[in-house]
């Protein structure tokens, strides 16, 4: 079965200590900066049709899933664009890893009624604001299929320009289907050389039997020589 992606996003990722991190500057203008500006500039599309709560996914983990949404979150701010990142991988959270907050209050303190939804987001150096996990949640499905989660997120709805939700990958996790009826939209991430095409195909696959509508694809751990490109006398030329 093919993929037939919308959009498609290319961004290197080393595999090293400090993989967690923000890679797009404002006003750059490297391959990396580029690929994320596309993907923004994409996802926008789908924003100005009435979409604005977006569920990424990943096959597998490891596949740079966490990176690109926090990056993708950071180039829609650095368009002025109010957007919010919540993180609903509970069994690995990364999001505050990135972005150097602390983990200690979010969704589960939200849920059990000790936070309000305001007191949960925390702002950001790069203008996003985040939603972290809070403290260890035992029963995700608990969770995403409450009253509280529902009003969670039509609160953000009505605050946020973009929410992304950072979910856990499709084959690890069966989070997926109680998100879906969150989300817009899922954007499905794919490492290149990284993830077998069976797991790719059973993903989207899983996805589809719960009427998610996917969007696009982006692709993760591609080299920047692949993406690496100038402007000549109107023609687009490799380097």
């Amino acid at each position: 079965m093919a993929i037939v992606s919308k959009f498609t996003s290319l961004f290197r990722k080393k595999r090293s200590p400090e993989k967690f991190r923000i890679y797009v500057t404002k006003g750059g203008r490297t391959s990396i900066d580029e690929s994320y500006n596309r993907l923004k500039d994409n996802l926008l599309f789908f924003s100005e049709a009435g979409k604005k709560v977006f569920q990424v996914e990943a096959s597998i983990p490891g596949e740079g899933k966490t990176t690109m949404v926090c990056n993708l979150g950071v180039s829609l701010a650095f368009n002025d664009k109010k957007v919010v990142i919540v993180d609903l991988d509970f069994r690995r959270p990364s999001v505050s890893k990135i972005f150097g907050v602390e983990e200690d209050i979010g969704i589960a303190e939200y849920i059990i009624g000790e936070k309000t939804v305001g007191e949960i987001i925390k702002t950001t150096e790069y203008g996003v604001d985040i939603i972290t996990r809070g403290k260890e949640i035992h029963n995700s499905s608990l969770v995403f299929n409450s009253e509280k989660m529902g009003e969670l997120i039509k609160d953000l709805r009505e605050k946020y320009d973009i929410v992304l939700l950072d979910c856990p990958p499709v084959l690890l996790m069966s989070d997926y289907m109680h998100i879906v009826k969150y989300s817009d939209g899922v954007l499905f991430t794919v490492s290149a050389n990284c993830v077998k095409k069976s797991a790719v195909r059973d993903s989207i696959r899983l996805l589809n039997k719960v009427n998610a509508e996917i969007i696009g694809t982006a692709m993760t751990f591609v080299s920047p020589d692949v993406v690496n490109y100038g402007y000549k006398k109107g023609k687009v030329f490799d380097k």
